[in-house]
């Protein structure tokens, strides 16, 4: 061995060495900061020796850098931080309700409970000045906690309404870092170059993770390395382009407004019709259902108990109360009396639970029965109405539903007035509120299907396909799939499937039989059977022949805009109408008060 190769080896060897060290201090600071992923130096040997007689020829060098990363983990990781904060957000908020709600002492059943108990006792001696003391005491204990409770759910609402304005500008710094990131991960990816550094893609994942925390949606990992964020189907960041999020001024929705780089949707403002997750998804969450449903209880509670506690000093319906204790002060007025000249006249009936719920149901429009679009119509092969609501507003009657062009639906009611809103593409597990605002008519359309793909009906291996002697029955697409063409090679027993999106698994076959065998393309995601009804039954080399240059198609589990359109045109929406408008006259928790 020359001089030469002795100092080649031993270059090699302190190169290799050195970058062991730099992996090892690298791997040991990056333990306190979050989403390191360990290092690792790839060493290779880059000549090889003549024959077993010369060592001379070996060459080792250090090929590059790599990080220890599994897809599938960081994957499920981002869904699940967006599920978390979600979750977190609605606990942060909501939990003062709770605690109000479960505390004997602040709770506004318990306040309730001592009114009655009070009122009870009043009447099993109605003499006693001290009891009658306990009623006017309780009844305030109730009003001031109604008032209260009530103050408390507006502030969650005001509160939820100013951390989405900070969420989405957090959501607006961290999109253009992404597409940055995104940019030097194609650079890294040019020839000459063997892959982007592990400090980037680490740069990608954490900003991808803060997105899945406040926004949710769907991130995807591309084939070049950049990253991909979704939200209802539409792009925050795809590689470079990074697209701006705002609030509709209705404060209920946030939209898109589309890079210049877009193309023909360039600077096009576009309503996200549904965040289900993040913080942003919570936020909306409380601001548009949570408020709203407690405070609609609350003020049905509210009307109910002048109902109950005035009507006990009733000689009649229609006249007015010898004594009201609670009542709602709405300006300079109170409405107490329950006689048929004051608005409280019109309060109905309270002697039971289901009038409760009754009077519950009538302080907001319901769809009717008879409507042509309710919940559960399907509305293409994988979507169907998840929710249909109409607003406290909302006029009875009938709503018609129409398709304009090949992605819009438009609504309008009897006297003319309408709406036209676009749809988007209802893509796996996705939601889309199509929301009529104008008109206060709001759908929500669900895609039920678990997995990204499913098998077209063009398909050639599917099942109940014959191939040969082999009837196809059983197949099977896991969830995360991607749609594209998957083509059958064969060499002798073996088979071999091949993706259109790369990728490709071979596996051994057995001689036919009528009881089937099982295919199971694990890393492929793909499973079928295959029963022999040949006589006999076909050798195995002979169904890999068979299987050769045969494809299964996989399409993507998603209803199209127009798809969506055609089956709700010409629909009719029938909405029955708010029964009960007092709350419109300030009839409310906000404005409850013991006389």
């Amino acid at each position: 061995m020359g001089i030469y190769s002795l100092t080649d080896s031993a270059m090699a060897g302190l190169n290799i060495a050195q970058a062991g060290i730099l992996t090892t201090s690298q791997n040991v600071a990056g333990t306190s900061v979050e989403g390191y992923s360990r290092r690792n130096a790839n060493v290779i040997m880059d000549s090889l020796a003549p024959n077993s007689l010369m060592l001379n020829g070996s060459s080792f060098a250090v090929e590059g850098f790599t990080r220890h990363y599994s897809s599938l983990i960081g994957s499920q990781l981002l869904i699940q931080q967006s599920k978390s904060s979600y979750s977190d957000t609605l606990v942060q908020y909501t939990n003062s309700v709770d605690s109000l709600v479960a505390d004997k002492s602040t709770g506004l059943n318990t306040a309730i409970s001592n009114f009655f108990n009070a009122m009870g006792a009043y009447a099993a001696d109605p003499t006693n000045k001290a009891m009658a003391g306990a009623i006017t005491g309780t009844a305030k204990e109730v009003a001031q906690r109604m008032t209260g409770m009530s103050t408390l759910v507006n502030q969650i609402q005001s509160d939820a309404r100013t951390a989405l304005t900070d969420t989405v500008a957090q959501v607006n710094t961290i999109l253009p870092a992404l597409a940055d990131i995104n940019q030097k991960i194609v650079d890294g990816n040019s020839p000459g170059v063997s892959a982007p550094s592990a400090d980037l893609l680490d740069e990608r994942d954490r900003l991808l993770s803060s997105l899945q925390q406040l926004v949710g949606g769907q991130s995807l990992i591309n084939s070049d390395g950049t990253a991909t964020q979704l939200v209802a189907g539409m792009p925050l960041v795809e590689r470079a382009i990074a697209n701006k999020v705002t609030i509709n001024a209705d404060q209920e929705h946030v939209a898109l407004t589309f890079n210049l780089q877009n193309g023909p949707t360039k600077g096009v403002l576009t309503t996200v019709q549904t965040l289900d997750g993040g913080q942003a998804g919570a936020l909306l969450e409380l601001s548009n259902n949570f408020v709203p449903t407690v405070q609609k209880r609350l003020d049905t509670i509210a009307m109910g108990l002048v109902k109950v506690a005035n009507s006990a000093a009733q000689t009649s319906s229609g006249l007015a109360t010898n004594l009201a204790i609670f009542g709602f002060k709405v300006a300079d007025k109170t409405y107490s009396s329950l006689a048929t000249n004051d608005l409280s006249g019109n309060l109905p009936t309270i002697e039971n639970e289901n009038d409760l719920l009754d009077l519950y149901s009538s302080l907001g429009n319901a769809i009717s029965s008879n409507s042509a679009v309710k919940v559960g119509n399907l509305v293409g092969t994988y979507t169907s109405i998840s929710s249909l609501t109409a607003g406290s507003n909302t006029l009875a009657g009938d709503y018609t539903l129409t398709k304009v062009g090949t992605n819009q639906l438009n609504i309008s009611d009897s006297s003319g007035k309408n709406q036209t809103v676009s749809l988007i593409t209802s893509v796996s597990g996705g939601l889309q509120t199509v929301d009529f605002n104008q008109l206060g008519i709001t759908l929500q359309l669900e895609n039920f299907s678990p997995a990204l793909s499913a098998v077209s009906s063009s398909s050639v291996v599917k099942d109940g396909a014959t191939v040969g002697a082999q009837t196809i029955s059983n197949m099977e697409v896991e969830n995360n799939v991607q749609s594209g063409t998957y083509t059958f090679s064969y060499s002798g027993s073996q088979v071999t499937l091949t993706s259109s999106n790369g990728g490709s698994q071979t596996l051994t076959l057995v001689d036919g039989t009528s009881a089937g065998q099982t295919l199971n393309f694990t890393q492929m995601g793909i499973s079928f059977s295959m029963a022999d009804t040949g006589s006999p039954v076909e050798t195995a080399a002979t169904i890999a022949a068979t299987l050769n240059a045969k494809t299964i198609t996989l399409v993507n589990a998603e209803d199209s805009q127009a798809t969506i359109a055609t089956a709700l045109d010409g629909l009719k929406v029938k909405v029955s109408g708010m029964s009960n408008p007092l709350v419109n006259y300030g009839f409310s928790a906000a404005n409850f008060i013991s006389l």
